[in-house]
């Protein structure tokens, strides 16, 4: 045991000194290249809709890109995002990450004030919105002349556009998203992510969690957010898979708990005591957890022992990045 557990703490420093020495001069499109060559054939998102392997991932990202270049968008323009968890906002963000082009994440949370400061702070080139949030961008002064809906004309937008590789050069102190604060002192601030930064954040969550192509992310909380988009993006730049689910819906949490090996599994206050009745209530058997949790000094610690022991994982104490 202690000789494999050597090998296995060995390869995972070697792992992470080629990432971190990477991080420096790749980009979040070059590792979803190297995927989709290395493992075409595994899954890389999967919802309600079924499952796009990486392969089909990257070609559907060439020509998301190539949607965007075709009306104007290039490298530095920035590309607003109103929408539920889906998996067209995970390609938008990597066919950004081909152009170079910046996803400001908006968050449908807002009030009208806040959208419409959020939105016009970042003069998008065009916005794109799901049905569900269209009236809420519709009653707002957001300025943006190219807006497209995501229920309406992204997919034929995008099955017309070429699949080969726009293959341009970016760098990857270039920006990839725009992910707001929560506006506590005033209206929310736009904190830029590079691809650079976005490169190492997913190197920090290998090494730190020890977590490797073998583990899934479930994006259930929503993707305006660092928890889904950040560990979205590292788990594809990783070669994991990346469930996409549309909010907390705790039964369907049950299930892929039950069914798929976890890396990390993103608990919160104020959603841990609903967590913890649904596992018992469903009987749920994890598959297996590596970690669990977020901002432990803000949750009970009965609260705590209790997740913990129903998913045989440890509680992570994180906050932020």
């Amino acid at each position: 045991d202690r000789a494999l557990a050597g090998v296995r703490h060995d390869m995972d420093r070697r792992f992470c000194m080629g990432f971190a020495i990477g991080a420096h001069t790749l980009t979040v499109a070059d590792l979803l290249r190297k995927q989709a060559v290395a493992r075409g054939g595994a899954p890389a998102i999967e919802d309600a809709r079924g499952t796009l392997s990486y392969r089909e991932l990257d070609l559907r990202v060439n020509r998301a890109a190539h949607m965007l270049l075709a009306r104007g968008a290039v490298g530095g323009d920035r590309i607003a995002v109103l929408a539920e968890n889906r998996r067209e906002y995970i390609e938008l963000e990597l066919a950004a990450a081909k152009l170079g082009a910046i996803v400001a994440c908006l968050n449908w949370r807002l009030s009208d004030t806040e959208l419409t400061h959020c939105v016009r702070m970042v003069s998008p080139r065009v916005a794109f919105v799901s049905a569900r949030y269209a009236a809420a961008l519709a009653r707002i002064a957001h300025g943006v002349d190219d807006v497209v809906g995501l229920d309406e004309g992204y997919e034929a937008l995008v099955s017309a556009a070429p699949e080969h590789d726009p293959a341009l050069s970016v760098d990857p102190e270039q920006g990839l998203v725009i992910l707001y604060t929560s506006g506590t002192t005033g209206l929310p601030k736009g904190a830029l992510i590079s691809q650079r930064a976005m490169v190492a954040r997913a190197m920090c969550f290998a090494a730190e969690y020890g977590i490797g192509a073998q583990h899934n992310y479930i994006a259930w909380s929503p993707l305006f957010h660092m928890a889904a988009t950040d560990f979205g993006l590292a788990t594809l730049m990783i070669g994991g898979k990346v469930i996409v689910h549309d909010g907390l819906d705790v039964d369907r949490l049950c299930v892929a708990i039950e069914r798929e090996p976890i890396g990390w599994l993103v608990a919160m206050p104020g959603m841990i005591d609903v967590l913890i009745e649904g596992l018992r209530r469903n009987g749920t058997r994890p598959r297996g957890v590596k970690q669990v949790g977020a901002m432990a000094d803000l949750v009970p610690l009965q609260q705590i022992a209790e997740l913990t022991g129903l998913l045989g994982a440890p509680y992570i104490n994180s906050f932020g990045a």
